[in-house]
């Protein structure tokens, strides 16, 4: 066997799809960016010593996380912008304007992950607060659920003369006022700071284990130039990408040879900004159910579309009004047109009664779900008890429930909305407010390592670290299976490899 672009590797603990407590393998062969052989002792054999080789000194190892939902380009842009994830008050989000403001002399500032309910005003930033710390600069500040913003008043005169009848009352666009202004606004950025913004998601995600992503891109606030222009990103050697184009029009996935179509089309919006559509109303705003933004009547259409055309089809649903009405369009069409190679999914899934999660196992549904969300708004002093009140917030996110009804589920950050940390998400299973919705660890991880591949269509070359996978790897120090849950959001990777060659250390 030739010893060229080959590394042996030994001295490990290799854990593995479908039992990640137990060590599978101690030493693994790589060639050309594939598990070639794995095994135990490898290193003591005569036919492996002509290789070169790497001590991995004890590492705890597993396959490389993969992310099942991001949307990599606003991503970017967080990157290039101000983080308000650690805000605790108006004064903080401020300070923090003032500070991004003086190292960075861009025309637009844009900023990411505002949560009022984090704020200990309980309140957005008014226009003209803004104003008052950034005088004659455009501001944009996205809530954290990338469902509304606030700006300030040279964006507000900017928006109107884009569209005179638009609705910002004191700098706030939300709803559909939201979705006509916001692509227009990452319009406006220099080609130059978005390709600096790819790079620097792209090394966030690897320092936090995550070597491959579904990349949900583009539909009413990204242009198609730049889906295309992050897919070609994507598709460089060091990382993986997988790109959903939120969309009806399939012309730009069949350009490029994508069997898949949508992401976060929306059929309703979010809790955060109270428009995911609701059977009942909004404990802390009873005059709204939510929005619906499509009829069971065009999810109809849209669903037999994709199914005739065999492409998978994702979209985004919250609310057990838009859960119930997806689930049942999914349902008809399964009994009529049956399924595509790769099984339809839904991203998000938060609130759905027993009745729709039938409904969604009964059509072969894939679920992409979000655990980070019960981590930052889940349990009786978070947003969702605010928005949903004491009996629906123990309904949110019912992780056993779905698997227990043999329903495959796929983890993800949502990313910007919540931080790129795979075990953040993880503690978020295993740690879930609801007990009863609780699921173990080994799950958990499967739902970052194994189920994404799943979701894409690549098991057989990706997810595990069998003979003929991608040699995608991290090392951890610490076994996750020998600490308490509560301790499982701080770990961190020592290092990881993608195609069997070291990319973070």
């Amino acid at each position: 066997m030739n010893s060229l672009d080959s590394t042996l590797f030994f001295n490990f603990s290799g854990r593995d799809f479908p039992d990640y407590s137990k060590t599978s393998f101690d030493s693994m062969l790589v060639k050309k960016g594939l598990v070639r052989e794995a095994g135990f002792a490898l290193e003591t054999m005569s036919r492996f010593q002509d290789f070169p080789s790497c001590d991995l000194e004890g590492a705890i190892l597993f396959p490389a996380f993969s992310d099942a939902h991001v949307h990599f380009f606003q991503t970017a842009l967080m990157m290039i912008g101000v983080s308000f994830e650690k805000a605790k008050s108006l004064r903080d989000v401020f300070d923090l304007l003032k500070d991004f403001s003086k190292k960075n002399s861009e025309d637009w500032i844009l900023g990411w992950g505002l949560d009022e309910t984090n704020l200990s005003e309980g309140r957005l930033p008014t226009c003209r607060e803004i104003d008052a710390v950034i005088p004659g600069r455009k501001v944009w500040l996205s809530r954290i659920d990338l469902h509304s913003a606030v700006a300030n008043s040279p964006v507000v005169s900017w928006a109107i003369s884009k569209f005179p009848d638009i609705n910002c009352d004191k700098g706030h666009f939300w709803r559909e006022d939201y979705i006509r202004i916001s692509g227009i606004v990452y319009s406006e950025l220099p080609a130059s700071l978005k390709k600096k913004g790819l790079a620097v998601a792209r090394d966030r995600f690897l320092k936090s284990g995550v070597s491959a992503v579904h990349a949900l891109e583009g539909g009413w606030n990204i242009s198609d130039d730049d889906v295309q222009e992050t897919a070609e990103f994507l598709s460089e050697p060091g990382f993986h990408g997988v790109v959903y184009h939120q969309s009806e029009d399939i012309s730009l996935s069949r350009k490029n040879g994508w069997p898949r179509l949508g992401g976060c089309l929306f059929v309703d919006g979010s809790f955060g900004s109270r428009t995911a559509a609701l059977k009942e109303p909004y404990a802390d705003f009873p005059d709204s159910n939510g929005t619906m933004y499509r009829d069971a009547s065009q999810l109809r259409s849209l669903i037999r579309f994709c199914t005739k055309e065999r492409v998978q089809l994702a979209m985004h649903a919250i609310g057990d009004l838009a859960i119930e009405n997806l689930v049942n369009s999914h349902q008809w069409v399964f009994e009529n047109w049956g399924s595509p190679p790769l099984s339809h999914r839904i991203e998000h899934f938060e609130l759905p009664d027993d009745l729709a999660i039938l409904a969604a196992r009964d059509a072969s549904l894939f679920i992409s779900v979000q655990p980070a969300f019960e981590v930052l708004w889940g349990g009786n002093e978070g947003m969702y008890f605010k928005r949903l009140g004491p009996k629906r917030v123990m309904r949110t996110n019912p992780f056993r429930t779905i698997f227990s009804r043999g329903i495959p589920i796929a983890a993800g950050s949502d990313s910007p909305v919540t931080p790129i940390n795979p075990f953040l998400g993880i503690h978020g299973f295993v740690q879930h407010p609801n007990p009863d919705e609780r699921i173990d660890l080994n799950r958990a991880l499967a739902a970052y390592i194994y189920e994404p591949h799943r979701f894409s269509g690549e098991i057989g070359s990706r997810g595990t670290l069998k003979q003929g996978y991608q040699a995608d790897f991290v090392c951890m120090a610490q076994d996750p299976f020998l600490i308490s849950y509560s301790e499982i959001r701080n770990q961190k990777i020592s290092r990881i490899f993608v195609d069997g060659v070291e990319v973070y250390v």
